[in-house]
């Protein structure tokens, strides 16, 4: 597997659960649009901001194996990396492509809720 990392999780009934590394579980999103990869990558942030802000460690979470801080690096990795695949559908869509920027304003205004 190369430096590929695997992570693993416990269920609720103690049983190993593999996670596969942040390359492998980015890997099935190579060819995605860059809106699913806008959606994908606000996913990560909402989950990465989830632990940033649980000062007092209420979630339960915190006691799962492995820990809510190895997860919050794994999101942290595999940010990193739809971030790389986001720089590249944006090229490939809005500069390269057939979209205008002034099309990517008009995305955006519909991806977020504002058309």
């Amino acid at each position: 597997m190369g430096c590929d990392r695997i992570y693993w999780k416990f269920d609720f009934e103690g049983a190993k659960i593999m996670l596969v590394s942040p390359e492998f579980f980015v890997k099935k999103y190579k060819n995605s649009s860059y809106l699913d990869l806008l959606k994908l990558k606000n996913e990560f942030v909402a989950k990465i901001t989830e632990f940033e802000t649980d000062f007092y460690m209420q979630n339960e979470k915190w006691y799962e194996c492995p820990s809510a801080s190895s997860f919050y690096q794994w999101n942290l990795e595999v940010l990193s990396l739809i971030s790389h695949l986001l720089k590249k559908a944006f090229n490939k869509e809005y500069i390269w492509g057939k979209k205008k920027i002034t099309d990517y304003c008009e995305d955006m205004k519909k991806f977020y809720g504002e058309s």
